[in-house]
């Protein structure tokens, strides 16, 4: 009868430090995938947020009706009217959008920002945002129920700012800038000076 003999434990210890070293590749490219995937979803919530602004404002320039209601021409209604709450609710076009760096019931996925992207990082946390939403905000000159407090707390947040002076619903030249807050809380635009 032919003895048979187990490994010795020279060649346990190798495969357990090949096992290791495995391992502790994958744990590292994993992190980097998931990070470079939030990053993607971010940027792309943005390019959508970006195509339904140039969709509606060819509806609105057309004389079609558009939803949400409050983002059609209005008289002596702001852009404010339209870039508030109406994003997440119901019908709005960013309802079912999730934040990709904090997926949380209340987590901000949208933020309205009256202020010129020259006048300033609408990312770095230093502006106020008055909450219109658990999931939306909008600014407010003087004070601010959402104060990200740091640029980590805006990123995925997307960000509409306006960009030129009119700030009339009934216009059809207004002029916003879209983009969104990356992992580093800094804007980054996807589209500047589009028409609504």
């Amino acid at each position: 009868m032919k003895k048979t003999e187990g490994f010795s434990l020279i060649e346990l210890l190798v495969v357990v430090a090949i096992i290791g070293v495995l391992a502790a590749v994958g744990v590292v490219g994993y992190q980097q995938y998931i990070e470079n995937t939030k990053a993607d979803v971010a940027k792309t919530n943005a390019q959508s947020l970006e195509r339904w602004i140039s969709s509606t404002q060819l509806a609105r320039s057309g004389g079609l009706t558009v939803e949400p209601a409050n983002c059609a021409k209005k008289s002596g209604a702001s852009l404010t009217d339209c870039f508030d709450s109406t994003m997440t609710n119901a019908k709005g076009p960013l309802e079912k959008f999730k934040n990709p760096y904090d997926t949380g019931d209340t987590a901000k996925i949208f933020a309205w920002d009256n202020n010129s992207i020259s006048a300033g990082d609408p990312c770095d946390g230093s502006r106020s945002y008055e909450s219109s939403a658990n999931r939306g905000a909008t600014t407010d000159n003087t004070t601010g129920v959402w104060n990200p407090g740091s640029a980590a707390d805006t990123a995925g947040v997307l960000i509409v700012a306006q960009a030129g002076s009119t700030d009339d619903l009934n216009s059809s030249s207004n002029y916003v800038s879209v983009g969104y807050c990356d992992s580093n809380g800094a804007f980054q635009s996807v589209a500047d000076n589009i028409t609504f």
